[in-house]
């Protein structure tokens, strides 16, 4: 046996050592990065939960605006309009 067969038996331990540690260090990063993209996730959820109940909340606000009796108490007390018994059509000569 020469001195460089002596010699790569250790070479290989401390390069297995070597690439193990490298492994285990990019699992650990992968995991703390798959920590922080599922805190970007649950942030982005509760952004759309949020979201959605401002929708919902507009939406009957806007149907509240659009009923009719809305409509006619808005005349009513604000511009001070009143009901009308004598209502009519008047038609043009070009009809």
């Amino acid at each position: 046996m020469t001195v460089d067969d002596k010699k790569k038996p250790g070479y290989i331990i401390k390069f297995a050592l070597r690439g193990g540690i490298i492994f285990f260090l990019v699992l650990a990063g992968m995991r703390f990065y798959a920590s922080y993209l599922e805190q970007e996730v649950t942030v982005t959820s509760h952004a759309i939960e949020r979201v959605s109940m401002q929708e919902m909340s507009l939406k009957q606000q806007l149907s509240a605006l659009k009923s009719p009796n809305r409509i006619y108490s808005y005349c009513k007390d604000t511009l001070k309009m009143q009901k009308s018994t004598n209502v009519g059509v008047l038609k043009t000569k070009n009809e």
